[in-house]
């Protein structure tokens, strides 16, 4: 459980939200499970917290990245317009 944590941490330093938003909802996360006792449940709960990460924050991010690749790169649309005049 404590692995998961700090793997929400770690990764949500990158989240576009910012990483005090993702403290906040861990925090909130792993309290609301703090009442599990079976080693079942307490399994589950991790599975599903690492299938988040791996999934939706882990997507967020590379969203993030990508637009910001994306605007950094950007040709200005009038002159891409006229490349391509000229190359025709």
């Amino acid at each position: 459980v404590r692995d998961l944590y700090k793997r929400v941490i770690v990764v949500g330093k990158d989240y576009p939200k910012g990483p005090d938003y993702v403290r906040e909802k861990a925090k909130k996360w792993f309290f609301q499970n703090k009442d599990l006792s079976s080693e079942r449940d307490i399994k589950r709960a991790v599975a599903t917290g690492r299938a988040f990460i791996r999934d939706e924050m882990i997507a967020a991010i590379q969203l993030k990245k990508y637009r910001v690749m994306r605007e950094r790169y950007k040709v200005p649309e009038e002159e891409a317009l006229a490349e391509n005049r000229t190359k025709s």
